[in-house]
């Protein structure tokens, strides 16, 4: 079977790519540069140059495709542009459905993020749960409009399932939409030594590998017009530098800084970036968004498609293993 799979170069796609192809599947790795060092080499594997927002391209590239996964993101903290989140994200994704309809694709999988919910209060969020604040963050803003345009083409009569990974972290390269990797990576490095707040603050963390067969899972027994939440354990800072420390073996000063104080300098970095236009090394929403838990459930996920959770401090020692040996 033919399979399309953009934004093959990112963190999810590439290794969604790699999986697809060793099931045998046909896979076209939809790209906007085939000589891109991130995209895996494999005999399945065909490089289609391309882009979401080149309709023409992106028809090229579905022709004949049974299956479509759509993970191409603009997942960046930061973009000189703020109207590309919404082209990328929103208008992107749109062409992708509408295309789908018009080839007469079996189904699509739409890769979200569990950033559509935002913060939590108390209890994991899960898929019938509202979002309870507002949209600062540029991305969760348009990867939500996005899920508005999927429901739309799923009542028009698009097989179309949403799956909504959390905090990704595995074996991959280190991107800057990669924030777990990078955090991980300074740290082996001694060059991360800070710990936000109290570190009590909890996010949930999903393994690469879980959400991308959980991916496959979503096509295979998804039900159309659902979304499904690809997560994993919900880990407070505290517990996840110590899980660090214990399975690297390297053992580091950690600063705890003030939440005050890294607010205070992100707002300095977003007056920085306003004058000279250089990128922020973190921004003021982010800090915000340090007050608050994000923790989520994949109960759903793991009843109706059989996903199931790496242990957090298994999937870290493989994370480590793999950084360490780039």
């Amino acid at each position: 079977m033919k399979i399309l799979v953009t934004g093959a170069t990112g963190f999810i796609g590439r290794n969604l790519c790699l999986e697809l192809a060793e099931k045998g599947f046909r896979v076209m790795a939809l790209c906007r540069n085939t000589a891109h060092p991130y995209l895996i080499t494999h005999k399945n594997i065909t490089a289609i140059k391309g882009d979401i927002l080149d309709k023409e391209s992106l028809t090229r590239a579905m022709t004949g495709c049974r299956q479509v996964y759509h993970t191409a993101a603009l997942a960046k903290m930061w973009c000189r542009d703020k109207n590309d989140y919404y082209n990328i994200n929103v208008i992107g994704t749109r062409n992708v459905l509408e295309l789908a309809g018009e080839l007469s694709v079996n189904k699509v999988v739409y890769t979200s993020t569990c950033g559509v919910w935002g913060p939590t209060i108390k209890h994991p969020m899960n898929e019938t749960d509202p979002r309870i604040d507002g949209f600062a963050i540029d991305y969760e803003r348009t990867k939500y409009l996005a899920e508005i345009e999927a429901r739309s083409y799923s009542a028009k009569g698009l097989n179309i399932v949403t799956v909504n990974p959390s905090r990704v972290y595995g074996e991959g390269p280190i991107t800057d939409s990669n924030s777990v990797g990078k955090m991980i990576s300074g740290y082996l490095k001694g060059k991360w030594r800070i710990i936000p707040g109290k570190g009590t603050q909890v996010s949930n963390y999903a393994y690469l590998d879980d959400v991308v067969r959980g991916h496959i899972a979503a096509m295979e027994q998804g039900i159309s017009g659902n979304r499904y939440i690809l997560g994993g354990e919900d880990i407070s800072f505290n517990t996840f530098f110590s899980t660090l420390q214990n399975i690297s073996g390297k053992t580091y000063g950690m600063l705890k800084l003030p939440q005050k104080f890294i607010e205070a300098y992100s707002r300095f970095e977003s007056f920085k970036t306003t004058l000279t236009g250089l990128p922020p090394v973190f921004l003021p929403e982010f800090a915000a968004r340090l007050r608050k838990d994000q923790k989520y459930s994949s109960q759903k996920a793991i009843t109706q498609l059989n996903y199931s959770i790496t242990p957090f401090e298994e999937g870290m020692a493989r994370t480590i293993n793999h950084i360490k040996s780039l």
